[in-house]
């Protein structure tokens, strides 16, 4: 890499022939950017390009899952604990660690990270604006569908509180569970993204979660005395908030049974270098245990609802972590 400028060739040398998703910052279908897949060797010539029709924005780039074996960089300790790509990792699933590469003026909408999860950014080289806006605040500035703008412009909402901050080359960003933000290149601008989830974040993917099944059956309530209504309130929460019950039942008690096996001899390492402590694995477990008596209690498992039933393993893990915790 250029120190002050995104070294195309070394992208077509050693990346030409991936890959990635691209946002066209310039089209806007649908409250959102079209997106395209491009090869990394397209997207370069692009940016190199002095004359350019469109503004186009490589985002949500899966490269640490693509090429596992070049160690480009390493996650920094304090972001260790992180749930989301340890079950992704150990389940060869997509992560939630992208790269993102966008010429300046790009920019990213608008929006909540997925599974109301925290996130972490790091810019390699270039310079963000991020806007911030502690939960509630969205709430200001909504129609009256409850819909959120593309972009929140800044002339046009009085009275909404929100947080300014420029990103240099260097910089890492953290970005709490529930912060709507918007971020914009103001240079030529390579960064890391993670979203992550762990103990101390796991009761608000929950509230979350719970939030968008109320929604959706508040949406489509006139099917509610159907026999099909239930499965299809999880199909849609699967598609609006990216995982339904099932998974997330799956998820917890994953981790769950993983860091019960860590405190009788199993030691895995995270990210290739990080181990959890005896009093980190306990502190997991008990947020775990917490969450797992809301999912316990909530209607659909207690009145046998869904087609899954979980309740023996969750017997037998509450009763393995009470014991513990």
């Amino acid at each position: 890499m250029k120190s002050d400028s995104i070294d195309c060739d070394y992208f077509m040398n050693n990346f030409s022939q991936l890959e990635a998703p691209v946002a066209d910052c310039d089209k806007i279908v649908y409250n959102a950017q079209t997106k395209q897949i491009l090869t990394v060797i397209d997207f370069m010539k692009y940016l190199e390009s002095e004359e350019r029709d469109t503004l186009l924005y490589l985002k949500d780039w899966h490269l640490k899952k693509l090429r596992p074996n070049d160690n480009f960089y390493e996650v920094p300790s304090i972001f260790g604990s992180d749930w989301l790509n340890e079950y992704a990792q150990d389940h060869n699933e997509d992560d939630f660690m992208f790269v993102y590469i966008g010429p300046k003026d790009s920019w990213t909408p608008l929006h909540v990270d997925v599974y109301n999860s925290f996130s972490w950014s790091v810019n390699v080289i270039g310079r963000k604006k991020w806007t911030l806006f502690p939960p509630g605040e969205e709430e200001k500035f909504k129609d009256p569908l409850g819909n959120l703008p593309l972009l929140f412009e800044y002339d046009k909402y009085k009275n909404v509180r929100y947080f300014e901050i420029i990103q240099e080359k260097g910089d890492a960003i953290f970005v709490p569970s529930g912060w709507h933000h918007q971020v914009t290149n103001e240079l030529d601008t390579i960064s890391i993204n993670h979203n992550w989830v762990n103990a101390c974040n796991i009761e608000e993917v929950w509230k979350a979660l719970e939030k968008s099944l109320k929604s959706v059956e508040h949406e489509i309530e006139e099917f509610k005395d159907t026999p099909e209504f239930v499965d299809q309130c999880q199909l849609i929460l699967k598609s609006m908030f990216g995982m339904d019950f099932e998974h997330c039942i799956n998820f917890i008690l994953y981790i769950a049974k993983k860091r019960l096996g860590q405190l009788y001899g199993e030691n895995p390492i995270l990210f290739n270098k990080y181990t959890l402590g005896k009093n980190h694995v306990l502190f997991d477990l008990k947020k775990l245990q917490k969450v797992i008596d809301l999912f316990d209690n909530h209607p659909l498992i207690v009145n046998n609802c869904l087609k899954i039933n979980y309740r023996y393993d969750y017997f037998n893990i509450k009763e393995l972590i009470t014991k513990l915790v």
